[in-house]
């Protein structure tokens, strides 16, 4: 294949720009649908995006070396990620594992609190979108909270039906310049701190980076619509051997090309499709030509393209790009296990980091330490804010070391490894998409776009998106091809419940909105 990349007799039918989930989603649809693609990653070393693998981490403890695959901190596929779990059947062998339930553990000053809310949350008693108040039946949560939390349940309510009856995605109103803030008026802060720390979960992002319209976006479709988009799997195995490297052999067995250490710098239209001038690692640069191209890199990637571009840049420099954020997640590893509980959870409160999942309930290598050592090993993440991430590797494994701890008692002496890694700046700070935001279908003939920042219809986030256009993306050019395209699950309705609610607050805010200006203002 490297033969013909300077040669323009040869024009490959597509080139898809980027090898993480989405990229790699269009890619194995367009081979299986009878168009091989080459698809090309920045990355010289690990495809796949931010789920990757990397190198092992490896460390000596009683005499005997240890190794583990690492990864950048994707665990689990929620209730709702359909066309997800749909792929995963389709091309790979994955067999994903059910989550028993969700910790949420809170800090103030010294006092840790834990409650397992997953399970409270899934449960049939009361129907969304008022399915949180079925906490209040369980009785770890009396520890949790305070007789003063009491007085937020006007506010409570006053936010779920917020939730329920505006659909920023749908309506493409991503509200810029509100914050979480107009989200929790009338909230105490004790749950004000939980459902930020739920916020933070959801979004990936630190409580300063989000925004109020992404925030009732994640609420709506991990949550607040249906009890079931709670129950989440997790992967058997880190995200590059359980999804990446799957899917790069299912590629690579129909046909297809995964080039590495190609960095896309300018595109060009032709008359008959497309020039792609790549910078190849060690080799200088190169053109590609291409009859179409999926641009499926991360935002901040596609904007530095698409503005290096001489003829798409005017265009280009009208939209909006969300912004890369970055994140920490640090391994450790114990003597001790703690006590008994679910695969996973979050933190909130007081605590630095923000979720935490034990890997020794999850992962084959992490459960042979436990098998062997009686250890544990969990991994926490850290979103932020910039202040903490901007904090040395030691200082940001102190403080893990220390809130597990705090959080697990029984862990306290046991510590015997930490790593920290360190995820670049390209986790998308997420943002309603709207007319200023590259869709699908781009301005630009032959040239479609996908990934979990992308516009298209749906409601779906992360890697329902990624997967989702992934798939128009492909369906497109297929199309364009005369070939069949695939056919794209559409994601479960809402409850009974919130359907009737969501119709009754949609026709007051048509009666209502012309006398309070809200019809046409956005943000």
């Amino acid at each position: 294949m490297i033969s013909h990349l300077n040669n323009n007799e040869h024009r490959f039918p597509v080139v898809v720009i980027g090898a993480g989930l989405a990229g790699l989603t269009a890619a194995v649809h367009l081979a299986e649908g009878g168009l091989v693609p080459l698809v090309i990653d920045a990355d010289t070393t690990w495809a796949g995006g931010r789920l990757a693998g990397g190198d092992h981490d490896t460390f000596t403890y009683e005499g005997r070396e240890w190794s583990f695959q690492p990864e950048h901190g994707v665990h689990a596929v929620w209730g709702n990620y359909v066309n997800l779990r749909a792929l995963l059947d389709r091309f790979t062998d994955t067999i994903l594992q059910p989550s028993f339930g969700e910790e949420w553990i809170n800090r103030w000053g010294r006092e840790v609190r834990a409650i397992e809310a997953g399970n409270a949350i899934r449960s049939r008693w009361i129907p969304a979108p008022f399915h949180y108040l079925q906490l209040l039946f369980r009785p770890s949560i009396w520890s949790a909270i305070i007789p003063l939390d009491f007085l937020s349940l006007p506010g409570f309510l006053a936010s779920v039906l917020l939730t329920v009856g505006l659909n920023p995605i749908e309506e493409k109103r991503p509200l810029d310049g509100l914050t979480l803030k107009e989200y929790f008026r009338g909230w105490t802060p004790n749950l004000k701190a939980t459902f930020t720390g739920v916020g933070v979960n959801l979004l990936a992002a630190s409580a300063d980076e989000i925004d109020l319209a992404s925030f009732i976006a994640a609420m709506r479709f991990y949550t607040m619509l249906r009890r079931d988009s709670w129950a989440m799997s997790y992967f058997p195995d880190n995200a590059h051997l359980a999804v990446i490297q799957p899917l790069i052999d299912a590629i690579q067995q129909r046909g297809g090309t995964l080039k590495q250490g190609f960095i896309a710098e300018i595109l060009e239209p032709d008359e008959n499709g497309w020039r792609i001038s790549v910078d190849v690692a060690g080799q200088g640069r190169r053109t590609l030509y291409a009859e179409s191209v999926i641009l499926a890199a991360h935002a901040p990637g596609a904007k530095r393209l698409l503005h290096n571009s001489p003829a798409l840049a005017d265009h280009a420099r009208t939209m909006i790009f969300p912004r890369g954020l970055r994140n920490a997640v640090i391994r450790l590893w114990f003597s001790r296990e703690a006590r008994a509980g679910t695969a996973g959870g979050m933190f909130t409160g007081d605590f630095v980091p923000d979720n935490f999942f034990w890997l020794h309930r999850m992962y084959s290598d992490c459960r042979a330490w436990h098998d062997e050592t009686g250890g544990s090993v969990i991994e926490v993440h850290i979103y932020g804010p910039k202040s903490i991430l901007d904090q040395p590797d030691n200082s940001l494994m102190i403080t893990a070391v220390t809130d597990v701890q705090r959080a697990f008692p029984s862990l306290k002496g046991s510590f015997v490894h930490g790593v920290v890694r360190r995820n670049s700046g390209v986790h998308t700070r997420w943002r309603v998409p709207d007319e200023n935001t590259l869709h699908v279908k781009s301005p630009w003939e032959h040239l479609w776009a996908c990934g979990d920042w992308v516009g298209y219809a749906t409601p779906a986030l992360w890697m329902e998106r990624a997967t989702i256009t992934g798939m128009a993306a492909a369906n497109g050019v297929l199309e364009q091809n005369g070939l069949k395209p695939f056919e794209i699950l559409p994601l479960p309705q809402p409850e009974m419940f919130v359907r009737g609610l969501q119709a009754a607050i949609r026709g007051g805010r048509r009666v209502l909105g012309p006398l309070w200006g809200w019809r046409g203002r956005k943000k």
